[in-house]
């Protein structure tokens, strides 16, 4: 009996032990498993923390460059709406004169050519206007002098096109020395923007073109 009871004490001491050193394995694997999930957390965290501050850089950044932009779009548009607005009210100026005026104003421009052209025979090519009043002009201005007068294609008042302008009106003479000069509408307005666009913004916007 003393036998029976000895086994059952170590059988006993020994499933204590067990449990003991079970308890210690899971609580080392409690530990772990909380200073893995403690260090997931940590490194989540920090990403999220990095992530926040390069967005918040980038975001400032992009803040930065918009901020930037905006006065240097404003001006880019402004300048747009006068150009534009002055073009406008030049288009109305030009319709308002009527076809025979406009003819005038071309012949201003071959009037200060005629120092280029000297006393030599010239041929005319005509573009956007009525070839009998090109021709009778011109006859007024060369008398026989003027060989040839036709209709020509817009094409030839291309390199004097100024954009947003509605009338391709224009001659274009070529002496029997090869000199060539080329009068037109488009050559008038672009004058007028060169010396006087700020005049005609002033006077469009009433001076307040700075608002």
């Amino acid at each position: 009996m003393e036998e029976l009871r000895s086994t059952e004490v170590l059988d006993r001491e020994i499933r204590q032990d067990a449990e003991r050193k079970a308890k210690r394995i899971l609580e080392r694997a409690d530990e772990s498993a909380q200073s893995l999930l403690d260090g997931v957390s940590s490194r989540v965290e920090d990403s999220r923390k990095q992530a926040q501050e390069k967005a918040g850089k980038q975001a400032a950044l992009y803040e930065k460059n918009v901020n930037a932009s905006i006065p240097l779009e404003k001006e880019r548009y402004t300048v747009s709406y006068i150009h534009n607005s002055v073009l406008e009210a030049l288009n109305e100026y030009f319709e308002s004169l009527g076809a025979q005026k406009r003819l005038s104003v071309i012949e201003s421009l071959i009037k200060r050519s005629l120092s280029i052209l000297g006393d030599d025979a010239v041929k005319a090519r005509v573009v956007g206007i009525p070839l009998s009043d090109a021709e009778a002009m011109l006859k007024a201005l060369f008398k026989d002098r003027l060989t040839s007068c036709t209709s020509g294609e817009l094409t030839l008042l291309s390199d004097e096109a100024v954009n947003g302008f509605a009338f391709r009106e224009g001659i274009l003479l070529v002496s029997e020395r090869g000199v060539t000069c080329r009068m037109t509408l488009d050559q008038k307005v672009r004058e007028v923007l060169d010396s006087h666009s700020e005049e005609l913004a002033a006077a469009l916007f009433d001076g307040r073109i700075s608002e």
